[in-house]
């Protein structure tokens, strides 16, 4: 078997003067200076070959998952579905709470550790600290948030909208979503543009005939929302 060395000389040999290239016989052990070059060699580019391999294997698997069925855009009577969506993972539909009340109730379906989560609620307790906006015990005396009671309020359905917890979400590619209805378009609220035109495509290759959608783009910080509608078969013209 040829060392690397001696196959990184033959390439070269060949490509100076391919017709008078005569293999050179291989024997004997491997010399110390073969064996650092290899070694000099996988360190340089071993990481690269790595990458490599690791993106052809998550496209490999990625064309191995089943086909999922669409989330339900669209609904002949007159009540919204509400969910969140995912390009890639299963999306959730859910009747009681709020949206944000599903992130905290099973992170792991949002692919959340227990560390992001519990670093969303801190940072939505310091948000609601400073606009001093107070939580109340059982004897009717206010106190200041903490991470706790805010997970406290958001699973007692006390707190419907918690920006910080729910942007952990869609930093994830999660989009907050509602079905469209006889009357009303179906919406999106999240930050990730790749995911938004991903359920703008699904949503144009669903039966219905939606000609906008309601897209809320949300932004990395507070109170940077952006609201547009779309015409989900321009689903490319979303930046």
């Amino acid at each position: 078997m040829k060392t690397f060395r001696a196959y990184i000389t033959e390439r070269l040999e060949i490509e100076d003067n391919p017709n008078a290239y005569t293999p050179a016989a291989t024997s004997g052990a491997r010399s110390r200076a073969d064996i650092a070059f290899e070694r000099r060699m996988a360190r340089q580019y071993g990481g690269v070959m790595a990458r490599i391999a690791a993106r052809t294997a998550a496209k490999a698997a990625h064309k191995a998952q089943p086909t999922r069925a669409p989330f339900p855009w669209s609904d002949k009577g007159y009540r919204m579905k509400a969910g969140w969506w995912h390009p890639t993972k299963q999306w959730l539909l859910f009747s009681e709470g709020f949206h944000v009340t599903q992130i905290v109730k099973n992170s792991r379906a949002f692919g959340i550790s227990t560390a992001e989560l519990n670093g969303g609620l801190l940072k939505e307790a310091e948000h609601l600290v400073s606009r001093r906006v107070n939580w109340y015990d059982k004897e009717g005396t206010p106190q200041a948030h903490t991470a706790e009671s805010v997970r406290e309020g958001i699973l007692k359905t006390d707190i419907d909208l918690a920006y910080e917890v729910q942007r952990v979400a869609y930093m994830k590619g999660w989009l907050k979503v509602y079905s469209g209805t006889a009357t009303i378009s179906p919406s999106l609220e999240g930050i990730n543009g790749d995911s938004i035109r991903a359920a703008l495509l699904e949503i144009s290759e669903t039966p219905g005939d939606f000609k906008t959608v309601v897209v809320d783009r949300v932004g990395l910080n507070r109170g940077q929302s952006q609201f547009n509608r779309y015409n989900p078969k321009d689903w490319r013209s979303v930046s």
